[in-house]
């Protein structure tokens, strides 16, 4: 009887670890060897959303955000978003402002930076600090038949040449798991012979960035002089001067400000007009717009007024040459 019991010890811990087999330990430390090396990973999310991360920092995607789906660009150091109205809404705009923010792209700060976060090699010595040495490896079979170690939500390939599979979101820092969601992140290697798309796709999205607001930062401004201008052949120009004041902190940045005037008469109706004039931030601009009346066959004058608007948001000042430079430099093999 003794002798039965000591065999089926025995099986009970070859079949957590066959003898002969691969080491869990060893495969750990070959995938996570292979993630800090690779040039750029394309994470993928349960959700749907995935982004790509290059080893220097640079991301292209989108992210969950608190149940919004973002688009992501991270070049020169900056993080730039493209987030619906209702993002913005829920940081507190006013519906006409987030409009406005949902329509374009931005520059932010989030409570983590994915490009420094999702870095591969950055990636790697989290998950390895994440990983205990005592934590107990189990042999898997996905749905697609491929053999995976999971440690802990930590899963690379039982066989070489390995790389790591996916991780759960709550392997890296709390603020991952809190932003994007407890989720199994898939990890895919950028091959060689696809940095040049992923080059592309870079490019493409810089040549849409236009001017993007700068989240966070306000732009007050304040109307010193106006004056309404009407000739005798019915054209009538309205010129404001403009202080504009930025309050929070918003480094290379300008503001973007726009003037909207309505010009009415009682005798020749209503017209609206209006100009938007990127210029340095806490400064003075002159803005003016135009609108042209018909004039009835009558005699005598027609009272004219204009009411403008003005308003400022700071733009962000961005070199799209520079930014691709920057990418070509990370994905040329």
């Amino acid at each position: 009887m003794l002798a039965l019991v000591a065999v089926l010890l025995l099986t009970a811990c070859e079949s957590a670890a066959p003898a002969g087999g691969p080491d869990p330990r060893s495969a750990v430390e070959g995938a996570l060897g292979a993630l800090a090396r690779e040039t750029a990973v394309t994470y993928e999310l349960g959700s749907g959303q995935a982004f790509t991360v290059t080893q220097k920092g640079l991301v292209t995607g989108t992210l969950p955000l608190h149940g919004q789906e973002v688009q992501a660009l991270r070049a020169g150091g900056d993080l730039f978003v493209r987030a619906p109205a209702a993002h913005w809404q829920e940081q507190g705009m006013a519906a006409d402002r987030a409009a406005e923010y949902g329509a374009r792209w931005a520059r932010a700060v989030l409570a983590f930076d994915p490009g420094w976060t999702f870095a591969p090699a950055t990636v790697a010595q989290a998950l390895r600090s994440a990983v205990s040495p005592v934590d107990r490896s189990l042999r898997a079979t996905l749905a697609d038949g491929l053999d995976v170690f999971d440690l802990s939500g930590l899963r690379v390939t039982a066989a070489p040449p390995y790389r790591v599979v996916s991780f759960a979101s709550a392997l890296l820092a709390p603020v991952v798991p809190q932003t994007v969601g407890r989720t199994d992140i898939g990890v895919r290697p950028v091959v060689a012979d696809r940095l040049a798309d992923l080059r592309s796709r870079f490019d493409e999205t810089l040549d849409g960035l236009g001017q993007p607001f700068v989240a966070g930062p306000v732009v007050a401004t304040t109307v010193t002089g106006h004056t309404l201008h009407c000739t005798g052949s019915g054209a009538c120009t309205d010129t404001v001067h403009v202080d504009n004041d930025l309050l929070g902190d918003a480094p290379r940045a300008s503001a973007r400000v726009v003037l909207k005037t309505a010009v009415s008469s009682p005798r020749l109706g209503e017209q609206d007009c209006g100009q938007e004039l990127v210029t340095p931030l806490n400064g003075t601009s002159t803005l003016s717009c135009s609108v042209k009346f018909a004039l009835p066959k009558l005699t005598g004058t027609a009272r004219v007024a204009a009411t403008p608007n003005v308003s400022a948001e700071p733009v962000a000042t961005v070199d799209p040459a520079a930014l691709k430079n920057e990418v070509a430099a990370a994905l040329t093999p």
